[in-house]
């Protein structure tokens, strides 16, 4: 292994780590959702990372909506999935919402079905 992918594995496994001080739920803080359409496809990767990192250290309920997506790409799942184990971390689980019946058979595909509470399927047209 060269030390290039030895720091490329540090920054990865380092990309959603908080402090645990920044972990701890506040009494009752305010759920929040994280809408990730932009123009039909995904929020660009380092924003939804940003809110990723910002709602873990609310401690808040967080809710992704998939409303108006068909897909996504490799590193936004994985984004999810160490929100997801954050919110787990807290007693939570993240959920996902309105999810085409397209995108739950891609979460599906990735083995992620298991992972996530997902609620309020988007009805295809």
């Amino acid at each position: 292994m060269t030390i290039k992918n030895s720091r490329r594995r540090d920054r990865d496994s380092k990309a959603l780590q908080l402090p645990s001080a920044e972990l701890q739920a506040a009494a009752n803080p305010k759920p929040i959702v994280i809408d990730v359409a932009r123009a039909g496809d995904w929020m660009p990767v380092e924003d939804l990372r940003q809110a990723a990192l910002a709602a873990l250290a609310a401690g808040a309920e967080v809710t992704v909506n998939l409303d108006g997506i068909e897909h996504l790409d490799a590193s936004s799942l994985q984004i999810l999935l160490a929100l997801e184990a954050g919110q787990r971390g807290l007693g939570r689980h993240l959920q996902l919402t309105k999810a085409s019946s397209h995108l739950q058979q891609w979460f599906q595909y990735a083995g992620a079905t298991d992972q996530f509470s997902m609620s309020e399927p988007k009805r295809d047209e």
